[in-house]
């Protein structure tokens, strides 16, 4: 993981070549900086028409040490080498004394219009001297019947030459390196070089050392409250605890890079890791504490709450998710407006798109919402029963007694009929017993009162709806009916009250002297000369018979 990530950390320390960042352009910002670019370069072939546009392309000018293209960006009549010297001041001055926040200027033909500022004047930087400060300038110019563009102001350039004298053509620090570190390697000095190739892997390892310092902080803090062994998920904040060191670290370091180009790229990249960094770990803060007040809730046996706790959790993820990406977008500077916008219109076009997926999600948030089943409740849901074991965000899972799966999307479920064992409040004891044809009046009355007088006293039964009733005298039996309620916790306590009760009504049939009607079946075996006379006695019936006139 280290190795991996010092390579990539390598390479974009060789982005900062001056040669190399004169080839690769600067973070663009998607389709709206796309169109301001190409606006640009319709407008004007060096893309002077906005503010941003006139810095960008001075500083890749002079930072491939074309002076000639760079003096174009200077509101000045000098020329040829005079109109070179002063476009190298002005780059010296730039990435020695400034910081200018590239990302910051304008992308408007008008500028910024910000409060101070003339119609046709932009403030892009402040250089600080032991005199005060010195404003950097742009002006909008119009020459002849071109559009008008922006250069490096005039009073801004007479000034350029007294900053660069304070300055100096050649950085302190160089001034105690020996010569053969100041030969050029891709057009960087190789003591800068090798400062990056020593600095980048101690910076890591410095932001991993303060992620895990501040990790043991957190378990301190914290432990009281996720009870010991639950803490085990918080490992995984070492991860992003170390991208946002290291992200604040490259901050840090953008104030200390030797030119303007490199402090804006150090700051961009750290801004990027740790809007990343931040992201990742509130999403993972987020999940860690879902996880805990899940297991909390199932030992508090309130499991009625874990869908809806599961539910927050997954849309907290999300949102935290979304808001990391328009950091990242607004960053990048794009218009969150007009891209706010777009995503409206995109997202009618995905609705559309997706409407099975939606009627689930809001199938699945009805379904939490209303709570017709809960995580680990006994139902039947059409022809499937089962335990429910998860309520997601698209779909329900229900175990069956034969201990499979069944995965059943919740825009189907919230339109099906659903029974709900658990939210019973009390079990239907429903019974007929059969006795036998031989069953006297008196034991009949004698069985009917000890049941009804063993439920009324009988604890989990409720005597107020219990009923003992003679129904039917069959041609087998006769029948009684049994109906009470019971109170029970659950269908395993139902079972064995169910038991207790019915044993009890055994013993009251067999104390009066009656018994239960035993469904028989008598089967005749008769002979072949029996068999014979049946079979003669049959055929002669109708013949000895009389007809209806004879017995007129």
């Amino acid at each position: 993981m280290y190795v991996r990530s010092l390579k990539y950390l390598v390479l974009l320390s060789a982005l900062m070549s001056p040669s190399l960042r004169a080839q690769i352009p600067l973070p663009t910002s998607g389709t709206s900086q796309q169109a301001a670019s190409s606006q640009e370069s319709a407008d004007d072939p060096l893309g002077r028409s906005t503010p941003r546009g006139t810095v960008v392309g001075f500083i890749r000018a002079a930072d491939r040490e074309d002076y000639d293209q760079a003096a174009n960006y200077l509101e000045t009549t000098q020329r040829g080498e005079n109109a070179r010297e002063l476009a190298r001041q002005l780059q010296v001055v730039l990435d020695r004394e400034t910081s200018i926040d590239l990302s910051k200027l304008s992308r408007q033909p008008e500028g910024s219009k910000a409060a101070g500022q003339g119609a046709n004047r932009e403030l892009v930087g402040v250089v600080k001297t032991s005199s005060g400060n010195v404003n950097i300038w742009l002006d909008r110019v119009k020459r002849g019947d071109n559009p008008p563009i922006w250069l490096f102001a005039r009073d801004t350039l007479q000034q350029v030459p007294d900053l660069y004298q304070n300055s100096g053509d050649v950085p302190e620090i160089e001034q105690h390196i020996p010569g053969w570190l100041r030969i050029n390697i891709l057009s960087m000095p190789l003591w800068r070089f090798c400062v990056l190739l020593i600095a980048i892997p101690l910076i890591f390892l410095f932001g991993s050392l303060i992620a895990r310092l501040l990790l043991q902080l957190l378990k301190v803090v914290a432990a009281p409250m996720l009870r010991g062994t639950e803490f085990g998920h918080a490992e995984n904040l070492v991860g992003p605890l170390r991208l946002t060191m290291f992200g604040i670290l490259s901050v840090i370091n953008s104030n200390f890079s030797y030119t303007l180009l490199s402090r804006n790229f150090w700051r961009d990249v750290g801004n990027v890791l740790i809007v990343f960094g931040v992201t990742w770990m509130l999403m993972r803060i987020v999940g860690t504490t879902g996880r805990y007040a899940v297991a909390r809730l199932k030992r508090n046996q309130t499991s009625d709450k874990i869908a809806i706790t599961n539910l927050l959790g997954r849309l907290a993820q999300i949102v935290v998710f979304i808001i990391g990406v328009l950091v990242i977008l607004h960053l990048a500077g794009v218009n969150l407006t007009a891209a706010l916008t777009g995503l409206g219109i995109g997202g009618l076009a995905v609705a559309f798109a997706a409407q099975k997926t939606l009627e689930n999600l809001f199938g699945g948030i009805m379904i939490i919402s209303d709570r017709p089943v809960r995580i680990g409740d006994s139902c039947k849901v059409g022809n499937v029963t089962g335990n429910v074991v998860d309520i997601g965000l698209r779909s329900t899972r229900i175990r069956t007694p034969d201990r499979t799966i069944v995965t059943i999307p919740n825009g189907q479920l919230a339109t099906m009929n659903i029974e709900n064992y658990t939210l019973r409040d009390k079990f239907w004891f429903h019974f007929t017993i059969a006795l036998r044809q031989q069953t006297t009046a008196d034991q009949m009355r004698a069985v009917l009162s000890q049941i009804r007088d063993m439920l009324d006293k009988h604890p989990d039964v409720e005597s107020e709806t219990a009923r003992v009733r003679f129904i039917n005298i069959g041609s087998t039996s006769q029948d009684v009916e049994i109906y009470a309620y019971v109170f029970a916790p659950d269908y395993n306590r139902f079972l064995a009250i169910q038991e207790d009760l019915l044993l009890q009504v055994l013993n009251i049939v067999e104390s009066v002297g009656a018994a239960l009607a035993v469904p028989t079946q008598v089967t005749r075996v008769i002979n072949e000369s029996e068999t014979a006379r049946i079979t003669a006695s049959n055929s002669a019936a109708p013949a000895s018979q009389p007809t209806d006139h004879q017995s007129k």
